[in-house]
C-alpha cells in the first residue's frame, strides 16, 4: 500500500503522548504536515513536536478543549494562520472515568459526554466546511471497543462514543457527495504503560490473539484510511482489537 501524505495538513487531536503521539509520528513519517493538538499536556506536546523534526515536515502545536465550540473555532484560526487549511482529521482526543455508574455524581457525567460526543460534533462542524468547498477530505474518529460492547467500568464514555459512531455514519452520508470519507476506528485494550504487567496478562486471556494492543498496532489502520486506497470506504467501523469484540 502506497501512503503518500506529502502536502496534506492533518489535525491529530490528543496527540501530545501515548496513542496520539504514535499516530502523529506515523503520519509525519509518510510526509503529512501535522497540527499537534493538546489540552493540558503542554510538556508532552513539546517532546512530540521535537520528535517530528527528523521527518522535515511542517508541524505546529495547538491547544484547546474540543468540547467547547469557541475553542475549536480558535484552534481552526490558529492552524490556518500557521499551517494552512486542514485536509484530514484524526480525532484521538477523549476523557474517561473508570467506575461504576452508581459511583458517579450526576454532575460528573457531563465532561465525558462533552469530550467524547460533543467534541466530535464540534470538530466536524468547524473543520469540514472547508473540506466541502475543496471537494476532498477525511474524518477519522477513534473510539474504544466499549462503545460497541459496553463496559460496566466505562459506562458514560461508552455511551457517548456509541453516539459518536452513529454521528460519523450519518455524517458520511451527508458529505459523501463532497468526496469526504468519514470512518471510525474502534480499539481494543492498548498497553500505554499505565497498567501492571500482571493485569495485562490477565486481560490478554480475553483476546483471541492472546495479547493486548500496542500504539504501533493502530497506525496501519489510520494510515490506510488516510490513504487514497480508502477513497471508496466511508461510514464504516474498523476494528483494531486483537479479535476481542467478535466474541461478544
Amino acid at each position: 500500500m502506497n501512503v503518500d501524505l506529502k502536502g496534506k495538513n492533518i489535525l491529530v487531536t490528543g496527540s501530545a503522548k501515548r496513542v496520539g503521539r504514535t499516530i502523529a509520528d506515523a503520519i509525519a513519517e509518510n510526509g503529512g504536515n501535522i497540527a499537534l493538538h493538546y489540552h493540558h499536556s503542554s510538556e508532552d506536546v513539546l517532546v512530540t513536536h521535537k520528535q517530528l523534526e527528523k521527518y522535515h515536515i511542517k508541524s505546529i502545536m495547538v491547544q484547546g478543549d474540543i468540547s467547547k465550540y469557541d475553542e475549536v473555532i480558535a484552534m481552526k484560526k490558529e492552524i490556518e494562520e500557521k499551517l494552512g487549511s486542514i485536509d484530514y482529521i484524526v480525532n484521538n482526543a477523549g476523557w474517561v472515568q473508570m467506575k461504576s455508574f452508581f459511583k458517579y455524581q450526576p454532575e460528573e457525567w457531563k465532561k465525558e459526554t462533552d469530550i467524547c460526543f460533543h467534541g466530535v460534533l464540534n470538530l466536524a462542524y468547524v473543520f469540514l466546511p472547508p473540506m466541502k468547498e475543496k471537494q476532498r477530505g477525511k474524518f477519522i474518529n477513534v473510539v474504544g471497543d466499549s462503545a460497541r460492547t459496553g463496559d460496566k467500568h466505562l459506562i458514560i464514555s461508552s455511551a457517548a462514543r456509541s453516539g459518536a459512531i452513529s454521528f460519523v455514519q450519518s455524517l458520511a452520508k451527508e458529505v459523501g457527495k463532497n468526496d469526504i470519507q468519514c470512518n471510525t476506528i474502534s480499539l481494543g485494550m492498548i498497553d500505554q504503560g499505565d497498567v501492571s504487567k500482571e493485569h495485562i496478562h490477565k486481560l490478554a486471556r480475553n483476546y483471541p490473539l492472546k495479547r493486548i494492543g500496542t500504539p504501533e498496532d493502530i497506525t496501519g489502520a489510520v494510515l490506510f484510511l488516510l490513504s487514497d486506497s480508502a477513497d471508496w470506504i466511508t461510514g464504516q467501523v474498523l476494528s483494531v482489537n486483537g479479535g476481542y469484540s467478535m466474541i461478544h
